[in-house]
């Protein structure tokens, strides 16, 4: 919470301490969801999309550059059974964790959009930047929630970090009808450096005895009792590739600076 606070802190700072009147301020709404060792392609799944939301500012560098920072609060989660592979499906794996991510990104407009300028109302844009994002992945088992990490489920004595770092990017549409009120739609991949927003990567571990019972549910939960035992020691998730994750935002961001004078950019 501490960390949450801080981030939210350093976000109001920066919209405020902009001398400019063109400084954003504003919130999001929009979904989110994960592609890794559970989810290997399928984008927007009905049962393992989730709400997210968020806070922005945005502070215009020109009519082309814009530097954004975002904090954004939301879920992740996947589950094995919704696979159509019949290997994942014994696999039987699944996971859900909270997401908040801090991001700072630079977006280029394809048109020249200036808030001052009414007819320059709407544009396409790109962004990329650099943020981090905390998770926290737990899993159901017999009725009760229990948090992955802690049960080394793959290597034992090696506990990934709960922030990591990724690098957002996508593209999006911003539009506006008035001097103070901004609006965007944008969707965008986060590329990771873990392997781990799902507790999936390696493999299962090569003696049971070695981890507790519990440890033991949580790692193999293939539906095929009988060759389970057979797993211990096998592939349990690919390490190759990277988890990922999407988010797609709707935003509604408000000028807070004083009203400028028009006539310097041929408004009105």
């Amino acid at each position: 919470m501490r960390t949450y606070l801080i981030v939210t802190l350093f976000l109001v700072i920066n919209a405020f301490g902009f001398s400019q009147s063109t400084t954003q301020f504003g919130l999001s709404a929009g979904v989110s969801y994960y592609l890794g060792d559970l989810n290997v392609n399928k984008h927007f799944p009905s049962q393992m999309t989730h709400f997210t939301r968020g806070i922005i500012h945005r502070q215009p560098l020109n009519d082309r550059w814009a530097w954004k920072n975002n904090l954004l609060f939301g879920e992740l989660s996947a589950k094995d059974e919704l696979s159509s592979s019949e290997i994942q499906q014994n696999r039987n794996l699944s996971f859900q964790t909270t997401l908040v991510e801090f991001a700072s990104t630079f977006e280029f407009n394809f048109f020249k959009y200036h808030p001052f300028v009414l007819n320059e109302y709407i544009t396409p844009y790109l962004y990329g930047g650099l943020g981090f994002f905390w998770i926290n992945p737990k899993t159901e088992l017999n009725g009760n929630l229990y948090e992955l990490r802690e049960y080394e489920t793959e290597i034992r004595g090696k506990l990934y970090p709960k922030m990591q770092f990724a690098f957002p990017f996508g593209l999006g549409i911003k539009f506006k009808f008035s001097h103070r009120f901004m609006f965007s739609l944008e969707y965008g991949l986060r590329k990771t450096f873990t392997d781990y927003i799902d507790d999936v990567s390696t493999s299962y571990p090569d003696d049971p005895r070695e981890i507790g019972t519990v440890s033991q549910e949580l790692s193999n939960r293939a539906i095929n009792t009988e060759n389970r035992q057979n797993e211990w020691g096998m592939q349990r998730g690919n390490s190759q590739r990277k988890d990922m994750y999407s988010t797609t935002q709707f935003s509604l961001l408000i000028r807070i600076g004083k009203n400028p004078n028009l006539c310097k950019y041929n408004t009105h």
